[in-house]
Parts: C-alpha cells; sequence; structure tokens
C-alpha cells in the first residue's frame, strides 16, 4: 500500500483526529486551570493588583513589545520559583510609603518589564508575574558593623554627612560626587562598606548586581538601566544606587560583533544615565568590583565615577580589630591571644578571618563546650589555611619523607633572617583545595629587598634540597613549592630588575610582547632558582644534626610550634631570643645513620 493511500484512510484520519482533540482538550485545561488558580491566589489582595496580573498573562505580545520576556505559562503554577528582581528600593522607606501600587516603580515595572515593584505593603506576589521588589534583608548595618576599613570609612562618612546636611556644603561650593568606585580584593569588604553607609545615611537605597543588566536580547539590558535611575529619581530626596560587580557591563569596548553589540549597548545606557544626574540632585552612585583594570575608561573618568577607593586586604592591625569585632559577639575564653592570631593570618581577607572565628564556634560547639578555647581558634587558622583534617592514612616511608621536606623548610625559616616564621609545622595530611604552598607567605610590609627575596625562594626550595640530599632524589611534595618559587623568580627578573636585565621590566598585557618577554627571562629565572636551591643545599649540609632532629620529631609528634621547633634544633627561640641547650631527642643510631645520608 502506498503511503499516500495510508495517509488517506479512513481509520488513520480518525486516530490523527482523535490525538488532536484530545491535545486541544488537555492544553484548554491546563490554561483554564492556571486562570482559576491565578484568581484564587488574587482573592485575598487588592483588585487593581489581580487585574493587573491576569492582564499580562493573557496579553503577552504587549509585554514583549515593552522589552520584556514573556513568562513562562506553567511559572503562575510554581510560586515557589520567583522571578529574578533588578532593582531594590529603599531600605530606609519613609513613613506610609508603599511597596508599589499605583506609584511610578510600580507603573515602570509593569511597562517595561522586572525592575518595579507591584502590589500593596507587605504583600508577596505569589504569580511571580512581576518581579517584586526587595530590600536588603537582615539587621540594619553601620560603620560600628565593619572593622580594618578605617580610611575607606572615612571617605564614605563624609558622603554620608553631605546627604544628611548638604546645604552645609553647598554654602562652601562642595558637591556631592556623583560616583564612587570601590575597589580590590574579593572578601574584603566592598558590598558591606556600601550596606553600612545605607544604614548610615538613611536614605533610600537601590541595590543591584550588574549581572543582572546583561542579556542575550538586544535592547534588554539598556532597557532595564532606564528602569533603575527613572525610579532612583523619582522622588525628590537623595539616594544611594548600588551597582555590585560592575565588571560585568562595564568592561573595555572591543567593537567587535558575536554577541558583543548587547554590552555596547548596555554600556552606552550606563554612560548616558550617569552623565544625567545633576549634582544638585543628591542621587550618590556606588560601584564595586574586584577588577578595576577591565573597566572601560570612559566609566571610570572623573564626572562619571568621581572618586576610587581602594579596598586592600587589612594590615595586622585590621586584621585584629576584625578579629576582635566577630569573637566579641561570641563567648571566647579569656586565652585566647587574638595578637598572635593576627600575626599568624597575614595576608587573609576580611571574610576569611570572619570565616576563622565562625569555624571555632563550630567546633567548640561540636565539642560540647560553653567557650570558645584557644584550641578550637588554633584549628580554624588552620581549617582555613589548609583545610579540614584529612583521613587517608599515610604509609611510613611517606610519612618521614614529607616529615624530612617540611624540616628543611622550618629549620632554614629559623635560620635565615627576614623570614616570617610559620606559626606551626605539621605533617597531617589537610584536603585543601588551595594551589599555594604553606610556605609562601607574605608579611604587611611591601618593600622587599633583594637579600630578603632570595631568602624567600631558599626557605621555599629548602623542602626539596632536604628531599635530595637525604633521600637522594626529589618527589612530588614540591610542586606548590616550585611554582611559588619560580613566579617570585619572575618577578624578581621582568618586574623589579633585580638581575641587571632593565629591558624585561614593566608590564606590557599584550600577548606576543609578554610571550617574548618571558623567553628572554628563563634564563635568568633558572639561574636564580639554581642558586637559591643550592644554598638551601649547603645551609642544609652544614646542619645536618639539626634537621634529622626537627624531622624524626616530626614523624613522632605530627606537629611542632615554632618554640619547640627552635627547642629541638638548639636554636634561640624567636619569640623569646633566648639560647636554649640542644637536647638529644633522637636514638644516635637513628640520628647517625640520617646525617650519614645527608653527607653520603
Amino acid at each position: 500500500m502506498r503511503t499516500i493511500d495510508i495517509i488517506l484512510h479512513p481509520a488513520f484520519l480518525g486516530s490523527v483526529g482523535a490525538i488532536a482533540a484530545v491535545l486541544g482538550l488537555a492544553l484548554f485545561l491546563t490554561r483554564h486551570n492556571t486562570r482559576k488558580a491565578l484568581a484564587t491566589r488574587a482573592a485575598g489582595v487588592p483588585s487593581a493588583v489581580a487585574d493587573e496580573a491576569t492582564r499580562v498573562l493573557t496579553s503577552q505580545e504587549t509585554a514583549a513589545k515593552v522589552g520584556k520576556r514573556p513568562p513562562a505559562r506553567g511559572l503562575p503554577a510554581m510560586p515557589s520559583i520567583p522571578r529574578p528582581s533588578m532593582a531594590m528600593p529603599s531600605m530606609a522607606r519613609p513613613a506610609g510609603a508603599r511597596s508599589g501600587g499605583n506609584g511610578p516603580g510600580s507603573r515602570l515595572g509593569a511597562e517595561r518589564g522586572p525592575l518595579g515593584a507591584v502590589g500593596a505593603e507587605g504583600l508577596a506576589s505569589p504569580a511571580a508575574v512581576f518581579s517584586e521588589a526587595s530590600t536588603l534583608h537582615g539587621p540594619k548595618v553601620t560603620f560600628a558593623d565593619v572593622a580594618g576599613l578605617d580610611e575607606a570609612i572615612e571617605e564614605l562618612r563624609e558622603v554620608k554627612e553631605y546627604l544628611a546636611d548638604p546645604e552645609r556644603f553647598r554654602a562652601l561650593g562642595a558637591e556631592l560626587p556623583k560616583g564612587i568606585l570601590l575597589c580590590g580584593h574579593p572578601g574584603n569588604g566592598k558590598t558591606l562598606l556600601a550596606k553600612a553607609l545605607a544604614g548610615e545615611a538613611g536614605v533610600p537605597f537601590y541595590f543591584v548586581s550588574a549581572s543582572s543588566f546583561v542579556e542575550q536580547y538586544v535592547g534588554l539590558g539598556a532597557a532595564r538601566i532606564r528602569s533603575l535611575f527613572e525610579q532612583a529619581k523619582a522622588r525628590d530626596e537623595p539616594a544611594i544606587v548600588f551597582i555590585d560587580e560592575l565588571d560585568a557591563i562595564g568592561v573595555k569596548r572591543s567593537g567587535g560583533g558575536n554577541g558583543e553589540r548587547e554590552f555596547d549597548h548596555t554600556l552606552n545606557q550606563l554612560l548616558v544615565e550617569l552623565d544625567g544626574f545633576a549634582s544638585s540632585s543628591g542621587v550618590l552612585i556606588l560601584g564595586a568590583t574586584n577588577r578595576p583594570e577591565l573597566l572601560d575608561p570612559a566609566l571610570v573618568r572623573p564626572g562619571r565615577f568621581d572618586r576610587r577607593i581602594h579596598i586592600d586586604r587589612p594590615d595586622f592591625a585590621g586584621r585584629l580589630a576584625i578579629l576582635r569585632l566577630y569573637a566579641g559577639r561570641r563567648p571566647m575564653s579569656r586565652q585566647v591571644d587574638w595578637d598572635e592570631i593576627a600575626s599568624q593570618t597575614t595576608g587573609l581577607s576580611g571574610a576569611e578571618l570572619a570565616n576563622i572565628v565562625n569555624e571555632a564556634s563550630l567546633l567548640a560547639a561540636r565539642r560540647h563546650r560553653t567557650k570558645i578555647t584557644a584550641e578550637e581558634v588554633e584549628e580554624a587558622v588552620a581549617r582555613v589555611s589548609g583545610g579540614a583534617r584529612s583521613s587517608r592514612l599515610i604509609p611510613e616511608d611517606e610519612k618521614r619523607l614529607i616529615a624530612y621536606h617540611e624540616a628543611g623548610h622550618a629549620l632554614l625559616s629559623l635560620l635565615l633572617k627576614n623570614v616570617k616564621l610559620p606559626p606551626r609545622v605539621s605533617i597531617v595530611p589537610r584536603a585543601s583545595s588551595s594551589t599555594k604552598s604553606a610556605w609562601s607567605f607574605g608579611d604587611d610590609r611591601t618593600t622587599l629587598t633583594k637579600r630578603e627575596l632570595m631568602a624567600q625562594l631558599i626557605v621555599l626550595l629548602g623542602g626539596r634540597a632536604s628531599e635530595v640530599a637525604t633521600f637522594g632524589e626529589p618527589s612530588t611534595r614540591s610542586e606548590d613549592d616550585l611554582d611559588d618559587a619560580a613566579k617570585l623568580a619572575r618577578k624578581m627578573v621582568e618586574r623589579w630588575a633585580m638581575t641587571g636585565r632593565f629591558e624585561l621590566a614593566g608590564r606590557d598585557e599584550d600577548a606576543v610582547t609578554r610571550s617574548r618577554t618571558e623567553s628572554r627571562s628563563e634564563p635568568a629565572v633558572a639561574k636564580l632558582l639554581s642558586q637559591a636551591e643550592q644554598a638551601a643545599r649547603s645551609i642544609l649540609r652544614d646542619n645536618a644534626a639539626r634537621l634529622v632532629a626537627v624531622a624524626e620529631h616530626l614523624v613522632h609528634s605530627e606537629t611542632l610550634t615554632v618554640a619547640e621547633m627552635a627547642r629541638v634544633a638548639g636554636l634561640p627561640d624567636p619569640a623569646a631570643e633566648r639560647v636554649v641547650e640542644q637536647p638529644d631527642l633522637v636514638p644516635p643510631a637513628v640520628a647517625s645513620a640520617s646525617v650519614a645520608r645527608i653527607h653520603g
């Protein structure tokens, strides 16, 4: 039978008609149940809100014309999946102000997309037809909740005083900066500072992530930016607009195609809106980014972002203030030495320091203690720095190799000057995801000499040198040490010209130039690393008995503090600056055999 005969057969046509009828009935019932569910949920809300929601569901074409992506048909049946909120209204809303309703923000959301708020006071729309405008949840944050950022707080306190009393500044001709850019490494308090400024100033605060403006539909990101700024300028009062992760839309324009035009449109609209603010409007733009070097020069020029505040990692005083701030909210033992903890956590961000205190609280609760002791705090520092303890069993041979590797690092750090000592040395395995060597620690100084940098290189390569001197060959334990040592040596050659190669100094991000520079600098880098390893081997050879004593003690004890390392090696305690007698901590036979291996 031919295909045409099968298609025209009455039985086949009847089957197709029945299937079409069932699908049509299912579609009708689905739409009917959707409308019925929406009407049921809207029964307890103002009629204007329910009518508006129904209108949007039945008028997808009208919504698309104003640049809003039509909501999924099944979305009203799933109230637990809200649409993302693009703009957030004031944290400190004036008394009697509504959350949406008939205000300008509500109309804006209905006409332009998910930027306005719809609903009565205290109402959350269950149908998720509109993106409900929300505030920053949680307790009010002020400058008292921020520690270790005194310079940045002083800069923002001036802005807070201007917003509170603008006439005092205007009488002297002072104008409010149009924009302030907060930049720095992640976890150092940029977003926390913005929240604290909003809490101190008591003015409307609009919070939005720049990634919310990134869309694949041309024109949608620009429309959302227009809506955000129109909402901020709608009131005749000062306000703060905080755009987090500004580099998501402020990256340098390349002028290419392949989907980049939408990013350019969004950035151009942001530039236009920033120029549209008058200094007397009282609207302040706060931006935050971890990568300021990626921002378009037109965005960060004066007149748009007039002031740049760099949020750096805290120094010793800042770390101490942060630790005490978070510890003051918890029952802490008086035996905890926060000065010592602050000296051990060089290079950590404010978020990591807060995590140390929280990890200590969790450990104390796990052990059913009423107070957090120094033991929990020290374990928390080790967890944040190196990860949680691993349950993997280490064979005896591997354990001894790790002990000699770590003893090489530790002994060189005790013998060399201008090297920051670690709080402790341990061979306990930890499930760390960090790719940074545990011996690649710095200090709070920003100016280092070549002698001090060479000492750091010698310590970094001390573990490998100890392995070669003791066992005759290196191991994979030195991977992170070699990586950090190579990076440091390359900086010494290319960036700081410490080998006399001035033609290699200076930064150039061009890939071709960078590759040529690296090819010319590799011999000098290799020479520095070779010199550092030879120096490490020579020092360890001259102190073979001390190396064996520290390593064998690590095999048995697994963890040594700085004072214990100095006592085992027969060296002055770096903290007490005193000399103790060298104890006989290992059996003479073991010490003699190990020394023979080193010299042999």
